[in-house]
């Protein structure tokens, strides 16, 4: 019984992984549904895998459920987007205040680490235009400045929020002008909060996520249907 447990999940977890790349890649588009038996199907797995794919990038915010349209692919509204950054701005700013000794400690002695290797692994990424990887690691850095809460429940609670913001922020980092211009920010984030200059820290912190809100919000402005006013996608991308 448990390894065909473990065997299901582990299919399932595949499937995600297939779907979640098809979503960032823009091959599945913002609002799209996605019929679990047909898909099922397309995969060669069970109607059973395929919820269970489904349920995993749910909680990660890519999918959403809805009583008539069934899954579909999560879709932002600009009000969507002010409410995302305003917990934003809620959870991590107080995180990079609270830190005080806390980046030293024996205790946290990996953060630093983890938080170095993310923006470095966010470097790359954009070095190589690899924006889906991009925005991962953009936002792995921010979900490590998170752990400063030391609340575990917090930490989920974050991860749900932010992955909301996974479409939208690969397509304007597609679209940004000078997208090597976002690792110095994040980077000046690193150092300030290594060195222990908290306030300083806060306030790039806050000035970063206004700048990240604000070209988030003119892409879908550019891209807001007049009908419904949500997100509709460039066919031809960014």
């Amino acid at each position: 019984m448990l390894p065909t447990q473990i065997d299901r999940v582990s299919v399932a977890d595949q499937v995600a992984t297939v779907l979640r790349q098809r979503i960032l890649d823009g091959e599945l588009r913002p609002g799209t549904s996605l019929p679990e038996v047909p898909l099922a199907s397309s995969l060669g797995v069970s109607r059973n895998t395929m919820r269970e794919a489904m349920r995993i990038l749910s909680l990660e915010g890519l999918l959403k459920r809805n009583l008539h349209r069934g899954v579909t692919v999560s879709q932002l509204s600009v009000r969507d987007v002010q409410e995302i950054y305003q917990l934003r701005r809620m959870l991590e700013i107080p995180a990079v205040l609270a830190a005080k000794g806390a980046v030293s400690q024996h205790a946290n002695a990996n953060f630093r680490s983890d938080l170095q290797l993310a923006l470095e692994q966010y470097q790359a990424a954009i070095r190589a235009s690899d924006w889906v990887r991009a925005v991962s690691f953009d936002l792995q850095f921010h979900t490590i400045l998170i752990r400063l809460h030391r609340n575990q429940r917090l930490q989920s609670f974050y991860q749900k929020v932010i992955g909301e913001l996974r479409v939208g922020m690969v397509l304007v980092d597609r679209g940004h002008d000078n997208p090597g211009a976002l690792v110095p920010v994040h980077a000046e984030i690193y150092e300030l909060l290594s060195s222990g200059k908290l306030k300083q820290c806060a306030r790039a912190l806050a000035l970063h996520l206004d700048d990240s809100e604000l070209r988030l919000t003119r892409v879908m402005n550019g891209e807001i249907s007049k009908t419904n006013g949500r997100l509709v996608t460039s066919p031809i991308g960014l």
